[in-house]
């Protein structure tokens, strides 16, 4: 195996949603957290150009690992539970779901995700605070962590920023011979990305 070129998988998902992100205006900054199965890849783009970029090491592992853990399920890197999961709609819901522990796996998710608000939170406000920077209008969700079910709600709700998912096939205008479900969708955002580049 020959490597023939090392990219950074945010600049690659910037390629895949370059038309989506110039839907913004220039003086705009959009989020854009990708969540992949070991960690959370965290940049912000202006007129999509990235400007800030990190990486948080949370990621599906933690919130299935949480999750297999509060239903006494045997420990399994299989994500696929976490496809046919939702968390609760409103902050205030999820916070009684972790505090009564009505429901064991949905409070062990929104503890893993409230860390993952967090670090997004101190993401966008150390991106903010850095001089002159624009407020950020919007975060887009991506990577197989993102087909959890209202997550966008959920991180609208904790972070007062307006959040929603990426879905590659749209955004290209992809014909497609065989139909992908909605929830596998934002996990493809990357793949196309580096596919694009060698696109003319």
């Amino acid at each position: 195996m020959q490597l023939d070129i090392l990219e950074i998988s945010s600049f690659a998902l910037i390629r895949t949603i370059r038309e989506q992100l110039r839907q913004f205006a220039p003086w705009e900054a959009v989020a854009i957290a990708n969540i992949e199965y070991e960690g959370r890849e965290i940049a912000i783009a202006v007129n999509g150009v990235p400007q800030f970029s990190r990486t948080v090491p949370l990621g599906t592992a933690q919130i299935q690992t949480a999750l297999s853990q509060a239903m006494k399920l045997p420990p399994s890197r299989n994500t696929e539970l976490l496809q046919g999961m939702s968390i609760p709609r409103t902050v205030v819901d999820a916070v009684r779901t972790e505090m009564t522990g009505t429901n064991r796996g949905a409070a062990a998710m929104i503890r893993v995700l409230g860390e993952l608000a967090d670090e997004l939170r101190r993401s966008i406000d150390f991106y903010v605070n850095q001089g002159e920077n624009q407020e950020v209008a919007q975060l887009l969700l991506a990577g197989p962590g993102a087909s959890i079910g209202q997550l966008d709600e959920f991180f609208t709700q904790r972070l007062s920023v307006p959040s929603s998912f990426v879905d590659p096939i749209e955004v290209l205008s992809l014909e497609l011979d065989t139909e992908i479900p909605s929830s596998q969708r934002p996990g493809l955002g990357i793949a196309l990305g580096l596919g694009l580049r060698f696109v003319t």
